[in-house]
């Protein structure tokens, strides 16, 4: 998969402000991961730290958390097939499996809405708050949540490599999401999984469930947020080249129409669990 990847920066690599601003989102958005999203804007220091500045009051707030929670669960009408997944795993394993899908589960839709947000304000569509805060969330990483640990693609072994370049394909993406990276530490589950979760893919019901996460996801933010998201493409020129600004304006759009469909596939994962 050496052909593949988008230039980021692991939180082991993370310096200065960049460290700063990652434990930062770990600390705002309650996850103990700093996501894909943010690895690759980190190429772009300022920006990353002046675009999260903006939306940060926002994710601190009810309003926001309740916004992801209805983006979370999207209704799936496939019947979904059985694997005993016992008969793979010791329970303790599994049990820890869940819990990383189910942290994803919980941090993806938040990035949805950031990077919604983002592309909005970027698209000269700012975010003009119509809603009162509604009061503030509790921050800081919950002490149950799992330890992650991401597959280094360039280092995994050769059939890791090769299903991990099939989900990249599949997504038509060049790349793949922190999700199926750390999965991939188990890979008879993600082997499992991922072969009844291509098939999904491909039908409608996927494809009308991901473009209407997306559409409520921009009028989420648009009607919810009760923080201004005003970043333009103007303020970036003081900053960095076109070029930089496009590498900066096609990240957010790249990442904004990949989430909703991470957001069904977890669904699907956590519904093949049960």
């Amino acid at each position: 998969m050496n052909q593949y990847g988008i230039p980021e920066v692991f939180e082991s690599e993370a310096q200065g402000i960049v460290k700063d601003v990652y434990e930062d989102i770990k600390f705002v958005l309650k996850v103990p991961i700093v996501n894909f999203i943010f690895r690759a804007l980190a190429n772009y220091p300022e920006f990353l730290t002046y675009a999260w500045q903006q939306v940060r009051p926002n994710m601190l707030t009810i309003n926001m958390e309740s916004a992801a929670s209805q983006l979370r669960f999207p209704t799936i009408n496939t019947i979904i097939p059985t694997h005993d997944f016992k008969k793979d795993y010791h329970p303790e394993t599994l049990q820890h499996i869940k819990n990383v899908v189910s942290t994803f589960q919980y941090v993806n839709p938040k990035l949805l809405l950031i990077a919604s947000a983002w592309s909005e304000s970027l698209g000269n569509r700012p975010v003009i708050p119509q809603k009162n805060n509604l009061g503030q969330i509790q921050p800081g990483v919950s002490p149950s949540m799992p330890h992650i640990e991401l597959i280094h693609i360039p280092t995994a072994p050769y059939y890791i490599k090769k299903l991990l370049l099939d989900i990249a394909q599949e997504h038509q993406s060049y790349d793949v999401s922190s999700d199926f990276r750390a999965l991939a530490n188990y890979p008879r589950f993600l082997e499992v999984t991922w072969h009844f979760l291509k098939s999904y893919i491909e039908t409608d019901e996927y494809t009308l469930l991901t473009s209407k996460l997306s559409k409520e996801a921009i009028s989420v933010v648009h009607q919810e947020m009760p923080f201004p998201v005003t970043i333009n493409s103007h303020q970036l020129e003081k900053i960095y080249s076109p070029a930089q600004i496009a590498g900066i304006m096609g990240l957010v759009s790249l990442f904004q129409n990949f989430l909703p469909g991470l957001i069904v596939e977890n669904e699907f994962i956590r519904k093949l669990m049960l």
